[in-house]
């Protein structure tokens, strides 16, 4: 059976789900919102159009209002025919305010779909780089949720900030510059009440970043159940827990809806407050403003004028304290994403690394111990082993014995702790990562396929192989058997993880992928455990000619298809405790002959 090892503990309490070996220092909000702004510089001449576009909408909303002043002092005139022109202005200039806000928010959002496209790819490209012990803390549905959801709200910030933000500010600063020079006193009055919605929205703000974090985190919890449900269902129907399923994922969700209804508590608190504030100032301008003209110091078209001025300055006002909210709830997706983008990858290429174009396959372990991070115990201790071109080496030991961790080391899944791993002689360390592992094969014990087709699956690991090199290495793994005769042959689908296919058949693709990659060194972890006697026989007779001239690690359940392997190395917590030939082991009369009897009586 293949040996489980218990993964560390994250000790992340209250449903956090990332570990804390992990976990960076928070970022601040400016450094968050710089990182991303970082994002533009390929789509910097589009960006630039989007800047005069803003400028113009801008000018358009600051032309408004000597337009209401001159359109009353045309209606105090009577003057028909320049009403009629200045009407016509109006409708021109609200055509371009029209033309150039609809023009930037679509090169804008453009741009910001890009800039997720990007942000995306590059935290994707991340995930494919992070090692094995970054797979077994973190939950994949956290993963998922950062991938997915997060980025969504990091373009939903973006798309903001420039298609909403930038001209919304430059009009506020627009309007509001005009009113000063129109009257700085009834400017002055108005903006007593900024400090009072700057608080106010920055109050509600930081409450709404907490809030959509914890959201995040649950929906990262929710996603995490609906996977590993969704992809143990088999498991789920046999033993008949889907209403506990069900119920489960319930109460995820209803943990969720509490959590979401905490944020619309506390807009639906302050936005009413806000717009209440609105209506005051409104009413001190007119009430001012009325003031003013009783003792001669405006006139009552540039009342109408500044009162256009406040009114335009209602959409900026209430756009940016919506916009600042959102933000906020934004960087805490943004803040998640980076947060694994930042993750030092611990198993990497050296600057100065070596690239063997070929390799003949010796493999030495040099006082090679390793333990799992928080695991509390070495699971490989002080191990040495010489393995030349060519031998078959079988692992063989009770469940937990260290075998699965150590061919692990060899590709580098893991470090070991301590000692060195070579490769003819050259430290895998100092070997280009992509170059050591192009000169291996693994047939694992569960069988992985992609969903798509034969063809697809066979030549993942050399996509330019030929059709005849896939028959080829189809017909050497068995399994051009049950190909063949298939409708659309190379091009059938196998289904969601080759769920259309038996163990036997997913098994034999499997081999036949290794055969076709060609490797050097083969490593195959418990590839025939769950497979039926015919289906057993037929991937070990494909596993004979995969093994042949190859440097091969063999990890088997079933002792008998080891009998012809050059060395069989019998491992006990990490350790060799015997090693030799299948006869020379039972003469022994040791560890691997007890092993042997014990399997001759689980068979009778």
């Amino acid at each position: 059976m293949a040996e489980l090892v218990d993964a560390p503990v994250s000790k992340t309490g209250g449903g956090d789900s990332v570990p804390v070996r992990f976990r960076p220092s928070a970022p601040t909000l400016m450094t968050l919102y710089f990182r991303i702004l970082r994002y533009i510089k390929p789509y910097i001449p589009s960006f630039i159009f989007s800047i005069v576009l803003v400028l113009l909408f801008t000018a358009a909303n600051v032309f408004f209002l000597p337009l209401t002043r001159d359109i009353v002092n045309e209606l105090a005139d009577k003057n028909l025919l320049h009403i009629n022109n200045q009407i016509i202005n109006a409708i021109l200039l609200y055509g371009i305010r029209l033309a150039t806000q609809q023009g930037q928010m679509y090169v804008m959002t453009s741009i910001s779909c890009r800039i997720t496209i990007d942000i995306r790819m590059e935290l994707y490209r991340k995930l494919q780089k992070l090692p094995q012990s970054f797979y077994a803390e973190w939950k994949l549905g956290d993963l998922l949720s950062r991938l997915f959801s997060d980025v969504d709200k990091m373009k939903e910030a973006i798309i903001q900030s420039f298609a909403e933000t930038l001209p919304q500010m430059l009009t506020f600063l627009g309007i509001i510059g005009y009113l000063f020079i129109m009257n700085w006193k009834l400017t002055l009055f108005t903006l007593v009440t900024i400090p009072m919605f700057v608080g106010i929205i920055g109050f509600a703000a930081g409450k709404l970043k907490i809030n959509a974090r914890n959201i995040q985190r649950k929906a990262a919890d929710i996603t995490h159940i609906a996977q590993e449900t969704l992809s143990n269902v088999k498991s789920v129907q046999a033993n008949t827990m889907e209403e506990y399923e069900i119920d489960r994922f319930k109460r995820e969700n209803m943990r969720s809806y509490h959590t979401t209804m905490i944020g619309v508590g506390v807009k639906a608190k302050v936005e009413p407050f806000i717009s209440f504030l609105q209506f005051m100032v409104i009413g001190l301008v007119v009430w001012y403003g009325g003031y003013e003209m009783t003792l001669g110091h405006m006139s009552g078209a540039n009342l109408a004028s500044f009162f256009t001025g406040i009114m335009l300055l209602i959409d900026p006002v209430l756009a940016l304290s919506k916009v600042y909210t959102n933000l906020q709830q934004a960087m805490a997706s943004t803040e998640r994403v980076f947060e694994v983008m930042d993750l030092p990858i611990e198993i990497q290429t050296e600057a100065m690394s070596i690239s063997p174009e070929r390799i003949k396959g010796t493999v030495e372990f040099k006082h090679v111990t390793f333990e799992y991070e928080g695991a509390g115990g070495a699971v490989i201790r002080d191990f040495n082993l010489k393995v030349l071109e060519g031998e078959v080496i079988a692992l063989v030991g009770l469940s937990g014995a260290g075998k699965s961790t150590l061919v692990s080391l060899i590709p580098r899944f893991y470090d070991p702790t301590e000692g060195t791993i070579c490769i003819d002689d050259i430290d895998i360390k100092t070997m280009n990562l992509h170059t050591l592992r192009s000169h291996m094969g693994i047939v694992p014990q569960e069988d992985v396929l992609f969903r798509g087709s034969i063809l697809d699956n066979v030549r993942y690991g050399k996509p330019d192989a030929t059709k005849e090199e896939v028959i080829t290495a189809l017909k050497m793994a068995n399994a051009w058997e049950f190909v063949e005769p298939l409708s659309r042959q190379l091009r059938s689908v196998v289904g969601d993880r080759g769920r259309k296919l038996s163990g036997g058949q997913k098994q034999r693709l499997s081999i036949a992928r290794a055969i076709l990659r060609n490797p050097r060194i083969l490593i195959l972890d418990e590839a025939t455990s769950a497979l039926d006697s015919k289906s057993e026989q037929l991937v070990q007779d494909a596993l004979v000619a995969l093994m042949k001239n190859r440097t091969t690690f063999v990890i088997a359940h079933r002792l008998s298809t080891i009998r012809h392997a050059h060395k069989i190395v019998v491992l006990d917590k990490g350790k060799i405790v015997e090693m030799g030939s299948h006869d020379e082991l039972i003469e022994k009369n040791g560890n691997y002959a007890h092993l042997v009897v014990l399997q001759t009586q689980q068979r009778h």
